[in-house]
C-alpha cells in the first residue's frame, strides 16, 4: 500500500491534517520508510519481561525500497508516574 496516496487523499477528502499512529512495527516502518513521519513519541516504563520474541518499533519488509536512516532530534523529556519517561522527538531533515 502507499501511504503517501492514502496521506494525500485523507488531507483531500477528509481535511486530515494531522494522524497518530498506533500500529506495529511494520506500518510504522511503512510510515517511515515514505519519510511520512514528522514526530516519535515513546514512553518507557522500567518493566521487563526478558522475551526475546518481542516486535521492534520500526520493522522493514525487504518488498520496501530501503531509504536511508531517519534521524530524530529530542524535544522534550517528561518524568511519568512510576519512574517512566516520555521521549518526544522531531523528525530531522537535513
Amino acid at each position: 500500500m502507499n501511504f503517501s496516496v492514502v496521506v494525500r487523499k485523507l488531507k483531500q477528502l477528509f481535511s486530515i491534517d494531522e494522524l497518530m499512529l498506533e500500529g506495529g512495527g511494520v506500518l510504522n516502518g511503512s510510515f517511515l520508510n515514505e519519510d511520512l513521519i514528522d514526530e516519535l513519541s515513546l514512553v518507557i516504563v522500567p518493566i521487563v519481561d526478558g522475551a526475546s520474541n518481542s516486535v521492534t518499533l520500526f520493522e522493514m519488509d525487504s518488498s520496501m525500497k530501503q531509504q536511508p536512516s531517519a534521524n530524530f532530534s529530542l524535544k522534550s523529556v517528561e518524568k511519568l508516574a512510576d519512574d517512566g519517561l516520555w521521549l518526544k522527538y522531531v523528525t530531522r531533515r537535513d
